[in-house]
This record gives structure tokens, C-alpha cells and sequence, in this order.
């Protein structure tokens, strides 16, 4: 009788000693949810005359506030990582003109808001309406986002302000080109 009581706990204390070295379990589920606003804006009217000609520059930047919610009852360690395209104002093809990335843990079911500013881009713009009635733009503007959590090396949830770019952020390769083409 003595054998099998301590049998047993020799047999319990190898099971505990087994759940201690083993790795600690980090969910891979997270939810995002992004809230856009302008950032900061500004005009600058170079000149402006009679006929509605005029001559300005816009100065611009995105905020995003994101809300990275735990969906797992594990704790979570995320990356997330930010993305900021924009284009030409007369013209198209796009360019990464900023990124970033921050560090989340996250306890079971918990969240946590991240505020997310991005860089300025500006944009000169000539009208002259009586006399020539052309129109000319010069500078870039902001075409979009992409927010991604990872988790190690694994992209776990892709959010983005339109569908094309949430496409091209769930094709590694299209990604990786996008990511590449940056404003000099």
C-alpha cells in the first residue's frame, strides 16, 4: 500500500513537472477594428485673384485609432505593424510613404487602443479659370492603409482601408512589391 501512495505522487510530480517546461500557449486570435480620421490638414493660399484663379498648397496626414482585441482565453503577444500608401496627385501608381510597427500583450479577452500618425504629404495646385482655364497639380496624396498583427513571423489578421489593398496585403509576393515602392 505504501508503494502505490508514493508511486502516485512520484507520477504527479513528473505530470507537474512536465506542465512547468512546457512552452506557455499565445493566442493567434486577434480582432482589429480602425477608425480613420484626417490627421492633421492645412492650406496655404499662395494667391488668389478676381476671376477664381488661385494658387495653394495642402499639407496633410492620416491618424488611425486601432483597437486590438484578444478573441482567445490565452494570453497574446502582437505585432502590429502599419502601412501608408499614397500617389501622385495628377497621375497614378502608388508608393509606401510611411510604416511603423508597436509591440501588444494582451491578457485573455482584453484590449488595447493604438493611436497611429502618419507623415505629411503636401500638394501644390494651380487654377486659372478666366484667361486659360487650365488646371495643374503637383505633389502627392494619400491613397490608403494597411494595418497587419502578427504573430512571430505569422500574419494572423490583415485590415485595410479599401478591398484592393486588404487583397494585395493577404498576397505575400504583391505585398512585398508594394512595400518596396517607396516615395524617394
Amino acid at each position: 500500500m505504501k508503494w502505490l501512495g508514493v508511486l502516485s505522487v512520484i507520477l504527479l510530480a513528473m505530470q507537474f513537472g512536465a506542465l512547468a517546461q512546457a512552452p506557455a500557449a499565445t493566442s493567434k486570435s486577434v480582432f482589429l477594428d480602425v477608425v480613420e480620421s484626417t490627421g492633421s490638414s492645412k492650406t496655404i493660399n499662395h494667391w488668389r485673384d478676381v476671376s477664381g484663379a488661385y494658387s495653394q498648397t495642402k499639407y496633410s496626414s492620416r491618424e488611425l485609432n486601432v483597437t486590438v482585441r484578444n478573441m482567445a482565453a490565452v494570453p497574446g503577444e502582437f505585432e502590429i505593424e502599419w502601412y501608408f500608401f499614397g500617389k501622385p496627385a495628377s497621375g497614378s501608381g502608388r508608393f509606401l510613404y510611411d510604416k511603423g510597427s508597436k509591440k501588444v500583450s494582451l491578457a485573455p479577452s482584453a484590449f488595447e487602443k493604438v493611436s497611429i500618425d502618419s507623415k505629411e504629404l503636401s500638394a501644390h495646385t494651380v487654377r486659372d479659370y478666366y484667361y486659360y482655364g487650365y488646371n495643374y497639380s503637383s505633389g502627392d496624396k494619400a491613397d490608403g492603409w494597411i494595418i497587419r498583427a502578427k504573430v512571430g513571423e505569422e500574419v494572423v489578421r490583415v485590415k485595410a482601408s479599401t478591398a484592393l489593398l486588404e487583397q494585395m496585403a493577404a498576397d505575400p509576393a504583391a505585398f512585398a512589391k508594394a512595400t518596396k515602392s517607396t516615395k524617394k
